[in-house]
This record gives C-alpha cells, sequence and structure tokens, in this order.
C-alpha cells in the first residue's frame, strides 16, 4: 500500500482584471488632425515660415542636448550610479573572456592578474 496525501481545495471565482487598452496610434493621429486644420488656415508664405521656424527649433535642440552630453562627460560632478571601479572590473572581464577563448587561458590569467593589480594600486 502506497501513501499518498490528496488536498481539496475550494474553487475561487476567477477575478476580472480591467483591461487596460492603450491605443498607441490615436495621439499622431489626433495631431495630425489638428495641424491640418491649423494649416488650413494659414497661407503658404506662413507654413514655410513655421516650417523653418519648427526645423530650427528641432537643430537647436538637438545640438543643445548633443552638447550637454558632450558636457556632462567632462564635468567634475560624479554621477550616481556605477562607480569606475566597477565598470574597470567589467571591461577587464570582458577582456579575459575573449583571451581565454582566443589565446591560451595563461595569457588570459597573466592579464586578468595584472589588471587586478592596476586597478588595485591605482585606487584613492
Amino acid at each position: 500500500m502506497a501513501l499518498t496525501s490528496t488536498t481539496i481545495q475550494q474553487p475561487v471565482a476567477p477575478v476580472k482584471e480591467p483591461v487596460a487598452t492603450t491605443n498607441n496610434a490615436a495621439a499622431p493621429i489626433l495631431a495630425a488632425l489638428m495641424l491640418s486644420v491649423f494649416a488650413a488656415q494659414k497661407s503658404k508664405k506662413e507654413l514655410r515660415k513655421l516650417k523653418s521656424r519648427a526645423m530650427a527649433a528641432v537643430l537647436k535642440f538637438k545640438l543643445k542636448a548633443s552638447f550637454s552630453r558632450l558636457k556632462s562627460m567632462f564635468s567634475k560632478k560624479r554621477i550616481e550610479g556605477i562607480s569606475d571601479t566597477t565598470l574597470l572590473y567589467i571591461l577587464l572581464g570582458l577582456l579575459v573572456l575573449v583571451l581565454i577563448f582566443t589565446l591560451p587561458p595563461l595569457v588570459a590569467v597573466v592579464v586578468l592578474l595584472v589588471g587586478i593589480l592596476l586597478i588595485l594600486l591605482t585606487r584613492k
């Protein structure tokens, strides 16, 4: 005779969760509709002016964004998040993995040891 155990679970009525539908096409279509109504009221000269102003604004925004990204790369402020030491360890690990599969494993171990020594010796 085998020992078995059974459990009886009370049936639970399924709970219907509200379905959140997102219509990603609604906002651009509405914006295009409003823009077409607005454009219908303007002359060709005014539309060209608006178009050139919009292109200038987009170009200005893109340039500002790229300069701010470049500026933040060289700024002295520390960004909260991953530290430089962690990044160095990650890059060193990737280098060692690549070396293990391309060169003899002894070379990869030597590179790993030299890298760890350099990281530890250059720590502040």
